[in-house]
């Protein structure tokens, strides 16, 4: 068997870089009321963008980010800033979102995180990770097995598992461990100090 050196590392938005469930939740219900915590979640098991629910008119894009700006200033969203500025060091740093570009500037603006990725892809780009998975893999001349990517949802695991991408299931996002194990996820994890421990036991092909 080849082996192949870890030269990235993928990471999705809502839920992994940033703690941003609750807000998220709290801005999308002012103009979908119907949402609940649970069918929110549940929207997370495949390709949001399947559902008419996350699929706002330009209208309501513009208040979303708006909205959001607000809540990142508010609160302490880089739980491993100083691992991402390590990190950049070493691998090349994607960012694979559901969430629109505005957003995912807002929140990188508010870090001073900009810099340290080299590609972020939101929903602009195009609305299946797959594709974007596949973008990276072909700009940035990387194979899927040379890349980790770290998401907090069934959804975007299975969208990796097409592409063989190895992902890491995080618990401090949008799903539990019972349904992100659903994704057939390398690892599991639950603490911000193990996403450091867990790409040098995946670069050392420890992970099990």
């Amino acid at each position: 068997m080849t082996k192949h050196m870890l030269k990235a590392i993928i990471f999705d938005f809502d839920g992994v870089l940033g703690d941003t469930y609750a807000m998220n939740l709290e801005v999308c219900q002012i103009f979908k009321p119907h949402l609940t915590d649970e069918s929110f979640r549940d929207l997370h098991n495949g390709n949001v963008f399947k559902s008419a629910d996350l699929i706002f008119s330009p209208d309501e894009e513009i208040f979303h980010a708006s909205e959001m700006k607000k809540r990142f200033a508010e609160k302490n969203l880089f739980p491993f800033k100083k691992d991402i500025e390590k990190l950049s060091k070493d691998y090349k740093l994607f960012i694979v979102s559901s969430t629109s570009e505005k957003n995912l500037e807002n929140y990188l603006e508010c870090g001073n995180l900009a810099s340290h990725f080299m590609g972020v892809l939101g929903n602009g780009v195009n609305r299946s990770k797959v594709i974007k998975f596949q973008m990276i893999f072909e700009k940035y001349n990387l194979l899927s097995e040379e890349c980790l990517f770290f998401t907090d949802t069934l959804g975007d695991l299975r969208e990796a598992e097409e592409v063989n991408l190895p992902a890491v299931g995080v618990t401090w996002g949008y799903h539990d461990s019972i349904t992100l194990q659903k994704g057939n996820p390398l690892r599991i994890i639950s603490e911000f100090d193990e996403v450091v421990l867990t790409i040098e036991e995946f670069k050392n092909k420890k992970v099990e």
